[in-house]
């Protein structure tokens, strides 16, 4: 299993970083592959809720995926276990959430074994570049939120 961490320093409360980060509908505004994201389950996320996203494919095609709460301390963590992708991966991901002097530092990781399409490249290769891409969409969350945007 291939895995990745992330992190960015926000300049904005804990609060609020937790608040944006386990939120799927805002998953698209900050996101780059992001087209859509919904909780799936009823009421507020909780151990056991579901969420769905649908994200940019390759080749111009979408994926879906659906990741159930295994973890949640407000403020502090979430944890989601992947249950079901079109891509056929399995896989996992955390957040942590530390109040740091001017704002929050969030560390984002993800575990995953790559099925399908994605299968040939291995764990490692596949973890360099969704890596890459996530990074990405943490720095844009970092603008976002900074600039009140988010």
């Amino acid at each position: 299993m291939g895995r990745t961490d992330l992190s960015v320093t926000i300049a904005r409360p804990v609060e609020d970083v937790f608040a944006v980060l386990t939120d799927p509908t805002l998953s698209p505004r900050w996101s780059a592959n992001a087209i859509e994201g919904e909780l799936i389950t009823p009421g507020p996320p909780g151990i056991g809720s579901r969420r769905r996203a649908l994200t940019k494919g390759p080749f111009g095609g979408t994926m879906e995926n659906v990741m159930e709460v295994t973890e949640l301390e407000p403020n502090r963590k979430v944890a989601l276990q992947l249950i079901r992708a079109t891509w056929g991966g399995t896989g996992r991901t955390w957040y942590t959430f530390t109040p740091v002097e001017g704002g929050t530092r969030v560390d984002w990781t993800w575990e995953m074994e790559p099925a399908g399409l994605w299968k040939p490249l291995g764990s490692r290769p596949f973890m360099a570049l969704f890596g890459r891409l996530l990074q990405r969409d943490l720095d844009n969350l970092k603008v976002m939120m900074e600039s009140g945007q988010l």
